[in-house]
């Protein structure tokens, strides 16, 4: 059961993102996808134009096992239903447009939050269960640096989580921009649902607002 307050911060800008779609397309391109080589500036101007929507929720996680980016299973319930504090988000792979700017704001995050105590954990879980194995999710946090666990498994298990966090729109092409924010101890999430900086997630992190 999810509870949403939604508050719009901005009206949709199409011309900057897909500004920013044809500059990570370029840099795929190139050979330069990692997230070193995304075009800081025109993330931040894609973010700073697009609807941003965030909430307070609650969620109940279902009781499935996945997978890490090292083959492992994972049983999710143990993780995200626990206490500990956490940062999600959902991905795919061959997404070539808002996907490496999460996974780089994701890694932006992180050094933001170097000294939070306790540090959040960070997840990214795929929404592309068809084509994201195990081995292609390694082959992605090594290209981008990301030193976090990456999640995929069964079609059936992952849709069933994709439903409860609201992530899933009827397929991959339909993805939008979300990620969860839990702080230690808490049963609400942060909901934020579109394109931000890692500095306004710091925020959010920093004083449970939502």
């Amino acid at each position: 059961m999810t509870a949403f307050t939604i508050g719009f911060r901005t009206s949709l800008q199409a011309v900057a993102l897909g500004a920013l779609c044809c500059t990570l397309m370029l840099h795929a391109s190139y050979g330069r996808a990692d997230a070193s080589n995304i075009d800081e500036h025109a993330a931040h101007r894609a973010a700073a134009s697009s609807a941003l929507q965030i909430a307070k929720a609650e969620y109940e996680v279902p009781d499935v096992t996945l997978e890490d980016e090292h083959g492992r299973p994972i049983k999710l319930r143990q993780i995200l239903a626990s206490d500990q504090a956490l940062v999600v988000n959902f991905i795919f792979t061959s997404c070539a447009t808002v996907c490496p700017v999460m996974t780089a704001t994701l890694l932006q995050l992180q050094r933001e939050l170097k000294d939070a105590s306790p540090a959040p954990r960070y997840i990214s879980v795929s929404i592309d269960p068809d084509y994201d194995s195990a081995t292609i999710l390694n082959d992605y946090a090594k290209r981008f640096h990301a030193d976090w666990t990456f999640l995929s498994g069964e079609r059936e298990s992952v849709l069933d989580v994709l439903r409860a966090f609201g992530a899933w729109r009827g397929g991959k092409s339909n993805h939008v921009p979300l990620t969860l924010l839990r702080r230690p101890g808490e049963t609400q999430w942060t909901r934020v649902e579109g394109l931000t900086s890692a500095r306004r997630l710091a925020e959010l992190w920093r004083d449970g607002a939502g």
